[in-house]
């Protein structure tokens, strides 16, 4: 049993990329976007850095953890309407807010797993899109508090220590500076004992199991963190939009979120990133060709089937995604030189 923990371990290692240099110094360009940009170009960067934030704790839940989580979206809600309540009802600080929303978003997924995590396959997936239905109701429902559906209005914009984000560059840099610590936070979170043994867990948990690891609770706390970093996210999309609906936050948003995964990479820290960047251009490009090709009604269910196509043909012939063809072009480009 000893040995087949240690090869779960050592399978999942073997998935990290190795070419992770050469990803931080191509996110490094990345920061020169405002640069060179118009307005349009930076503001739809800072959208993607706010999406990386949630699409890294998907990563974590699903490719090492093993969970696939259908309330990611939710959680976002939590976060951004928390934030949004707080602010623009009860005057309380964009900073405060935003840490509130992070201890309201765990206690609720810490309160979640504890009732969800000892099923197993499908049976957690519903539960967690059941969970994400019941938030996405509440948000329409009560609208003295959220505003219904006609969406929160009043949002402030974020203010730290003083400073007041007002410009598509200030957000910029802020928000990419915060998906790159949780990318690193999460690296780091990955690479220690606590993520070893989640690797060990989503290889073979009966390994794991066998070698007295409680399992449930290490996938209870890499729960929790997805949660958190949804809420972080929605917070800061609450206070760049400074205005929300329900809409953003429903079952779509969740299944987005897994495609951004997949895409990226799941057993990949960068898979968020990259599948956050792919998606949100295809995206973009969809919206400009579709129109040219079908009439503007068809133009939601064209997007729909094709990302829901990506989806299957990642699954299938590329379940590593594009952090796992990477890592393949990176070792044949080593064994070139090496030749």
């Amino acid at each position: 049993m000893e040995k087949q923990l240690e090869a779960a371990v050592h399978s999942r290692k073997t998935a990290i990329p190795r070419h992770w240099p050469l990803l931080l110094v191509l996110a490094l360009l990345l920061l020169g976007v405002p640069l060179f940009t118009g307005s349009y170009v930076t503001g739809l960067f800072v959208l993607m850095g706010i999406y990386v934030i949630a699409a890294t704790g998907m990563t974590l839940i699903m490719g090492y953890g093993g969970i696939v989580t259908l309330c990611q979206a939710a959680f976002w809600g939590m976060g951004a309407y928390t934030s949004g309540i707080l602010t623009a009802s009860y005057d309380v600080s964009p900073l405060a807010a935003l840490l509130a929303g992070i201890v309201l978003t765990g206690g609720v997924a810490a309160l979640l797993g504890l009732i969800t995590l000892n099923l197993h396959g499908h049976l957690l997936s519903l539960a967690t899109l059941g969970f994400g239905i019941v938030v996405n109701i509440f948000l329409l429902e009560e609208s003295e508090l959220t505003g219904g559906p006609s969406g929160l209005v009043g949002i402030p914009e974020f203010n730290l220590f003083g400073l007041t984000l007002a410009s598509d560059k200030q957000w910029f840099y802020l928000v990419w500076l915060a998906a790159f610590l949780v990318i690193l936070l999460v690296r780091n979170l990955v690479n220690s004992s606590w993520g070893r043994t989640l690797k060990a867990v989503h290889a073979s948990a009966a390994a794991a199991e066998a070698m007295g690891v409680h399992v449930g609770r290490y996938r209870w706390q890499a729960f929790i963190i997805s949660a958190v970093l949804a809420s972080l996210s929605g917070s800061l999309y609450a206070h760049y939009m400074t205005f929300i609906s329900p809409e953003l936050f429903s079952f779509e948003q969740s299944i987005r979120y897994v495609l951004m995964a997949v895409v990226g990479g799941l057993a990949s820290v960068w898979g968020g990133l990259i599948g956050v960047i792919v998606v949100t251009v295809l995206t973009e490009l969809l919206r400009e060709v579709i129109p040219l090709l079908l009439s503007e009604s068809s133009a939601g269910a064209a997007e729909t089937i094709f990302f829901g196509g990506l989806l299957v043909v990642m699954m299938i012939f590329m379940p590593q995604g594009m952090a796992g063809g990477l890592n393949k072009l990176w070792d044949r480009i080593k064994d070139g030189r090496n030749a």
